[in-house]
Order: structure tokens, then sequence, then C-alpha cells
């Protein structure tokens, strides 16, 4: 069978966390196996560092909007796209007409998991450049996400709004979220992965009331994989 791509960052005590100034992960050894026979360890880690998905409670109310738990297998285990968006400039809005190229021959259908790859691999990418100069979805292009029908719009970039940009003005989040759009931010490793469909697995853990959670992201070609089951049935 064709080989799932992981595109997860691995978590680590210096992954980089957005805004600058959030804390980075702690781990804590609360169990060791010399000490107590088993190893366990304690975690301090903010929801919205490495390879995360966004719930809506994330800048909306959790009384009033979904939290990360809402998520469902269905929404976990999905099809879509990877859009090369790596053209845009650094720092630069992606607009309507990227995403128009971006499609051609490879379009958005309805429902899909939508990724953005813009030229930024979290871990290649120093972590100064990585939250400065990254390019992201303007709001025009949000909303033609939405209009194109995405569940999902995730990002190389480890921010769907501008570098910098205050909590005031992140409305590319207030565009995406009350749409039911999910946002995954901080997506790696898509050096080699097709601009075509996908299947993807998006695993955020179910933090009841929360705002987000890290995921495992892994993606597989599935021209490949419907190439490989026809040649598999004609044995």
């Amino acid at each position: 069978m064709p080989e799932w791509q992981d595109l997860t960052q691995p978590i680590t005590e210096r992954v980089t966390t957005h805004p600058p100034g959030w804390p980075y992960p702690e781990f804590e050894a609360y169990k060791s196996h010399e000490s107590d026979g088993v190893n366990a360890t304690r975690v301090r880690i903010v929801t919205h560092c490495g390879t995360h998905m966004d719930a809506p409670s994330h800048f909306f109310s959790a009384d009033d909007h979904g939290t990360i738990e809402d998520v469902t297998p269905d929404e976990m285990v999905t099809e879509g796209v990877v859009l090369d968006l790596t053209d845009v400039d650094r720092g630069a809005a992606i607009t309507p007409a990227d995403l128009d190229a971006a499609t051609e021959g490879n379009p958005i259908e309805d429902g899909d998991f939508v990724v953005l790859d813009t030229g930024m691999d979290p871990t290649e990418t120093d972590e100064e450049t990585y939250l400065r100069e990254y390019a992201y979805p303007g709001v025009a292009a949000a909303e033609y996400l939405v209009d194109a029908g995405a569940a999902v719009v995730a990002t190389d970039a480890l921010g769907v709004d501008e570098p910098g940009a205050s909590i005031a003005d992140h409305e590319v989040h207030r565009a995406l979220l009350p749409a039911g759009v999910r946002i995954v931010e901080g997506v790696a490793n898509l050096g080699d992965v097709a601009y075509a469909r996908h299947e993807f697995v998006c695993t955020p853990l179910p933090y009841v009331g929360r705002d987000g959670s890290q995921v495992r992201l892994l993606a597989r070609e599935l021209e490949s994989v419907e190439r490989e089951r026809e040649e598999s049935e004609k044995r």
C-alpha cells in the first residue's frame, strides 16, 4: 500500500509557540524506571503550539461555541487537497486569485480538508522567521475557502492571520471558525507531498470544554491508493 506521510511536528521543549512569549512545553519525569519501576511523565503544554487544531472556542465563548471534543471520527478520517501556495511572498496575504491558480486541476470539493503549502517548514525554519514571515490567507481568501466548501483549512505556518496581528485583528479566525471550518496550524513535512487529493487522518485529543489540541496529522495520496487497488483487483 502507498505509505502514509507524517505531517506532524515533533513535540519538544522548544517547539515554537505562538504568539511569541507563550510558554514552551514542559515535561516532568513523574515516575522513573530507576526509582519506581515505571516511567511516567507529567506534561504542561499550551494547546496552540506544534501541529494543532483550533476549536471555535479558541476565539469565541465556550458556552456558545464548539470545543475540541466535538470533533467527530468522520472529521478525523477524511479526504482533501494539498495546494501549492509557495509562490506567495513571505509575509503576504494569499488572495482568491492565488487560490484559483492553486486549485486549477486540483479543485476543492465540498467537505474537503484543505492544506495550504506556503513553503514554511516548521522543522527547518528558524523561530523568528517562522513566526514573522509566513504567507497567510487574507479575509477574501478565507471567504473563498468557506464558499468552496472547505471543512478544514490547514497551513504549514503557525497562524492563519497576518504575522504580528493583535488578537482583535485575527479576522481570518473569525471568518472561518463561525462558518464551521476547523483550523489546523503548524503542519510539517510538506516538501515531499504531492499537490493532489489525499486521504487525511487528523486526530485531536478530546479535552472536554477546551479550545484546541495538538493533532497527529497523516496524509496518503489518493491517486496512489486507487491505482494500487485497481492493480490488486486485476491480479
